[in-house]
């Protein structure tokens, strides 16, 4: 093997000569040709957030080497790619990230705007919920139920349509959700339907069909999810088809007399985050109070809700890495 020395060669305004490999560094330079991993250090995003961001087309390296295939960022994705890393830093979702930018190119302010101030609504929210928890655990004495029903937040959740055995009627709370209950808990238990093998399929619930609390005159309606054939023998029950769809939800656990508490709660959680009530509110009992402490008793509250036109809340979060 040779021992003659690397070839060199001069470079620009370089005095001194230089090896080829570092020659070619600088021609990589000057070509404006960044690999992922020297864009990575310079934007401050990882590899991983990179390729996210090249497939849903929000940063798509700008040069492809025809030999290689290798893909290549140049100098002036650098703005973009900080402009990704500072908006998801002040916890953006990419659909938004991608909404601002877009908005920019097109110096769309109002776009932008408005995106801003939702942002900010829920940073408020949040802060506000953080302040809360900071009260309850600075309470002397804080129980566990307490913890839960004050730390516990609201979700969405989709709910498919639920076929139900129902009956509708008016009166207080306590009286006429008791008397519906026993009576559909008596045509279950007709003959012809122990016959027919009637399955409940769910918890018993309750919906209400006013737009406000009424102290005596209620319009309430209980149901219990079923399936196959049943026999009714009472005119008044009937077998329908509840509603399926995006459900704000929250669940409380006590004695029933402070529920209130919850449905205070959870109209609230709606009304901050902008979301649109559709349809009357639903309580789900899952378990017997006749068979459990009031403490324990769990009861879930449910708001039909549309999300339409609001960033997506089901199914995951976006990364933002």
């Amino acid at each position: 093997m040779s021992d003659s020395p690397l070839p060199t060669f001069t470079q620009g305004r370089l005095q001194d000569p230089i090896t080829f490999s570092n020659a070619y560094k600088i021609v990589i330079m000057a070509d404006d040709r960044i690999p992922i991993g020297n864009f990575s250090l310079i934007t401050r995003l990882s590899p991983r957030a990179l390729r996210i961001y090249d497939e849903r087309g929000l940063l798509v390296p700008n040069v492809r080497d025809i030999i290689t295939g290798y893909r290549y960022y140049t100098g002036d994705q650098v703005p973009r790619g900080v402009s990704i890393k500072s908006l998801c830093s002040l916890g953006f979702s990419l659909a938004d990230v991608e909404k601002i930018l877009n908005a920019r190119d097109r110096q769309d302010k109002g776009t932008i705007h408005g995106i801003f101030s939702r942002r900010k609504n829920e940073i408020r929210s949040e802060v506000s919920r953080l302040q809360k928890i900071e009260a309850i655990l600075e309470e002397p004495g804080v129980s566990l139920e307490v913890l839960y029903m004050s730390y516990a937040e609201p979700i969405i959740k989709q709910v498919p349509p639920l076929r139900v055995i129902c009956k509708r009627g008016r009166g207080s709370y306590a009286e006429v959700i008791g008397r519906l209950a026993n009576d559909l808990c008596s045509q279950m238990d007709l003959p012809e339907n122990q016959t027919l093998a009637v399955k409940v399929t769910g918890p018993f619930m309750f919906i209400c069909h006013d737009n406000e609390y009424k102290e005596k005159d209620a319009d309430v309606e209980c149901a219990i999810p079923i399936s196959g054939r049943v026999v009714v023998s009472d005119e008044s029950i009937e077998i329908r088809t509840l509603e399926g769809g995006a459900m704000l939800s929250l669940i409380y656990k006590g004695p029933y007399p402070g529920i209130h508490e919850a449905w205070t709660r959870i109209f609230a959680y709606a009304e901050e985050r902008e979301y649109s009530i559709t349809g009357n509110g639903r309580e789900l009992y899952y378990n017997d109070p006749g068979k459990v402490p009031d403490e324990e008793l769990l009861t879930e509250l449910q708001i039909p809700v549309s999300l339409e036109g609001l960033p997506s809340v089901v199914g995951g979060t976006e990364t933002g890495e």
